[in-house]
């Protein structure tokens, strides 16, 4: 059983990238009529160059500053970019919605996990981190309002937004020039993002399993987990136990006690991150006495690729009404 469990991570991995890079190349990037784009802003340095975000913001006339979302995209945190928000039914849907109703919205770029392991965590969640430090640090110039920050994410990029929303600072700490400024938020929307990465990742698995288990798939599905794994944990695919605290410490389940007010949207048939992610967060929020408000999306897979309009508008209405009482 435990050689069928990794088997199908593994797989589900390589789907997952294949549906980032998919994206990329299919759909086409669309700004809607309801705000203006300002691009490429660089809000770190970092030893492997410049992270950037692009601010969406809203049309309508505000007399008062406007409350952001800052958005932090998937990709199996290898791939994806900060332009994910126009390229889906779902994402441009929920751009729209929240640029109608006078939210500006911050998609950032981050560090991404490669190959050669030269990006290692806690790097990628101090991006997100500092991001949310920069909107605060900005807020005047731009005309935000520091004070109404929310953060939100698909997939990887949800794990990243729940982990910046929910642990302390001091687990990450980025660059120097924002430390003056603090990355809490008042509430952090979870678009089927994992909650427990030593699930995720199969961290418990003992060697001989990993090792039978290398016999059956193809070497670059293995090179994924182990890249993954070295990157999360810096550990071998034979340290189970070290491996798997390490992944304790960067899965947001860890941190329920110190959670925000969180709203999830999770397809039902979930085949890369399965819907018992959301099921776990949800009763350990509630055992903590925090806010959560969970969307299953009957019949949905992984990336919410055969949603259509209709329930894409409704997810997105969803959104906007838990936004209105909780930002």
């Amino acid at each position: 059983m435990a050689c069928v469990r990794i088997i199908l991570t593994l797989i589900a991995c390589v789907a997952c990238s294949a549906i980032c890079m998919a994206e990329k190349g299919d759909l086409k990037t669309i700004m809607p009529a309801e705000g203006k784009l300002i691009e490429d802003i660089v809000y770190k340095t970092s030893r492997q160059g410049n992270q950037c975000l692009d601010i969406y913001i809203p049309n309508i006339n505000a007399t008062g500053k406007l409350p952001v979302v800052v958005y932090i995209h998937g990709g199996s945190w290898m791939h994806g970019s900060k332009d994910e928000p126009t390229k889906s039914v779902w994402a441009r849907a929920m751009l729209t919605d929240l640029l109608k109703n006078g939210y500006a919205v911050v998609s950032i770029n981050y560090r991404l996990v490669n190959d050669s392991i030269t990006v290692i965590y806690p790097e990628p969640l101090a991006d997100c981190k500092d991001a949310v430090k920069w909107v605060k640090a900005n807020a005047e110039k731009y005309k935000l309002d520091a004070n109404r920050v929310a953060v939100m994410g698909s997939s990887a990029g949800a794990h990243l937004a729940l982990m910046t929303a929910y642990s302390p600072d001091g687990i990450a700490m980025g660059d120097a020039v924002l430390r003056n400024y603090d990355s809490k938020v008042k509430c952090v929307v979870d678009i089927y993002g994992p909650t427990d990465l030593s699930n995720i990742l199969q961290s418990r698995l003992p060697s001989a399993a990993v090792s039978f288990a290398s016999l059956l798939m193809k070497k670059s599905v293995f090179k994924m987990r182990s890249t993954l794994l070295w990157s999360f944990t810096g550990e071998s695919a034979f340290h189970p136990i070290r491996r798997t605290r390490e992944c304790l410490l960067y899965s947001p389940m860890t941190y329920v006690r110190d959670a925000v007010p969180t709203i999830v949207f999770h397809g039902t048939k979930d085949m890369i991150v399965p819907y018992k992610h959301t099921t776990r967060l949800e009763n350990a929020m509630r055992k903590n006495n925090k806010e959560i408000e969970v969307h299953p999306v009957e019949g949905e897979n992984h990336g919410f690729r055969t949603m259509n309009v209709k329930v894409a508008q409704e997810i997105s209405a969803q959104l906007i009404n838990f936004l209105k009482i909780n930002l």
